[in-house]
């Protein structure tokens, strides 16, 4: 900040001693091109200091200006070596330096992550072809009397179009939920409308005919010192909160109506660049559709993962990944059903934890937790692969396996009962010994689905009344009582 007001001082002495006498029209727009400099250099830092919206809309103001460093350079190469051509391209990224800023506008301060995002990509190219829409529509249509300069009859919607940027930052800032982004839209709203108002100043105030090196020019590099000021005091007041779940909102359709802001500009100053030149209107309005169905087409892919995600996220237990309770009695009434149908048993195994509130009450939650995503992952890898594996609640866990009598339930639930008291379990440093107690019964008919509950439930009570750690059918002996797991493969697991 300190090198940009001193630069602006000097360019006022400048201004004071020579004016637009040589070398004095250089030398300014050498000192206005180092002001451009320093207003970059402040943006990228501002940008590192920022996360999320923040962080996004300061990358957008570098996209942004360094247009305008390019133009000023372009205009200080032809302060040596006049060339329309040159002039044009200068005038055109001065006329349109803030189309790329005008992003900002579609930035969301609830899921903005920093990053450069595919469908930002695809506005900025969007943005691209409404500067080369408005080169053709302001430049190389109308007839000028100056070639480095626009025809006076389309200033009028050039100023509108700046107007309509400008009052959107201001009523995006008044609007926004977001402290930050209310502070950066309405600071940059009011940027941008006085910035207008001395582009008007210029082509039909009292900067009218005022030629390089006048005082009209300290007004231009003000608007370079504003910014650079901006960014240099800027400071983050909230943090980007990473939560599991996003809060909810509502999305209203008028957020997306910005998306099609651009389409319609490259569409309108199309239509009249196709009374000239047919071909190359219909190019430009060509590669707005593709990127505009490219646009769409992104969106509704991430619609429909996004729904994929929901509907996995309702029918999957948040904290083991196995179905949940609602999932796991949906598979058993309809794996009844195929039983029914097919005259075959179907097993049904009720799982509890042993003393698990004592671990949970000893060790924290979060070590319980650890050590049910474990249990939770034993349980997966010794089933059969179409056999169905759910958290029923709690600690207790369920597992639907069809095709199963009683006998081959049993081996199930005893395969699952010695595999879990076999692994060696470490959370924190300390070990954790967990096992399981089991309840087996069997049925084959679509309506048994509460008696069969029930009876699980039962023949569990009775493994845990006989001593925990062990398998019991619904009817008869526990199955595995006492037996020792030292058959089974040692699993270890450290967290």
């Amino acid at each position: 900040m300190c090198i940009s007001l001193a630069l602006w001082l000097a360019h006022i002495a400048l201004v004071i001693v020579l004016g637009t006498r040589p070398p004095g029209p250089v030398l300014s727009d050498c000192l206005q091109f180092a002001l451009g400099s320093a207003l970059v250099c402040a943006i990228v830092l501002a940008a590192r200091r920022s996360e999320g919206l923040s962080r996004s809309f300061w990358r957008l103001a570098v996209a942004a200006y360094i247009p305008w460093l390019v133009a000023q350079g372009v205009g200080l190469s032809n302060d040596f070596h006049p060339s329309n051509f040159a002039a044009w391209i200068s005038n055109l990224l001065f006329c349109f330096w803030f189309a790329p800023l005008a992003m900002a506008l579609f930035l969301d301060p609830e899921r903005e992550t920093g990053r450069v995002d595919t469908l930002m990509v695809l506005d900025f190219v969007q943005a691209v072809l409404v500067c080369i829409a408005a080169y053709l529509y302001f430049f190389y249509l109308p007839k000028s009397s100056n070639g480095g300069e626009l025809s006076h009859e389309v200033w009028t919607p050039y100023f509108l179009g700046y107007g309509a940027v400008a009052l959107a930052f201001i009523l995006r800032g008044v609007t926004s939920t977001s402290q930050d982004a209310r502070r950066l839209f309405r600071q940059f709203g009011i940027f941008l409308a006085i910035s207008g108002g001395v582009d008007a100043a210029y082509y039909y105030g009292p900067g009218q005919g005022l030629h390089t090196g006048a005082w009209f020019d300290l007004l231009w590099s003000a608007l370079l010192v504003a910014p650079t000021v901006m960014a240099t005091v800027w400071k983050q007041n909230e943090s980007r909160e990473h939560s599991l779940e996003e809060p909810p909102r509502a999305k209203r359709i008028y957020s997306e109506m910005f998306y099609l802001l651009y389409p319609l500009l490259v569409l309108f100053m199309s239509l009249r660049i196709a009374r000239e030149r047919l071909g190359l209107a219909a190019i430009v309005v060509l590669i707005s559709f593709v990127c505009s169905s490219a646009r769409l087409l992104i969106t509704q892919h991430r619609m429909l993962l996004a729904k994929d995600a929901l509907r996995r996220e309702a029918a999957h237990d948040a904290l083991t990944g196995l179905w949940n309770r609602k999932a796991i009695l949906e598979i058993l009434d309809r794996e009844l059903l195929r039983a029914e149908r097919a005259q075959e048993p179907l097993g049904l195994i009720m799982i509890d934890v042993d003393h698990f509130k004592l671990i949970n009450d000893t060790r924290g939650h979060t070590c319980g937790d650890s050590v049910l995503r474990i249990i939770a992952s034993g349980i997966a890898a010794v089933v059969r692969p179409y056999d169905s594996v759910g958290r029923y609640g709690g600690e207790e866990f369920l597992i639907v396996a069809p095709e199963c009598g009683m006998t081959e339930a049993c081996e199930l639930a005893e395969r699952v009962r010695s595999h879990i008291a076999a692994c060696s379990i470490n959370v924190g440093g300390a070990p954790v010994r967990v096992s399981l107690s089991l309840g087996v019964a069997t049925g084959q008919s679509a309506d048994q689905a509460d008696a069969l509950l029930k009876a699980a439930d039962s023949a569990l009570y009775e493994a845990k009344n006989a001593g925990r750690n062990r398998v019991a059918p619904t009817m008869g002996r526990a199955a595995g009582a006492g037996q020792s797991s030292s058959s089974a493969s040692n699993s270890d697991f450290w967290i």
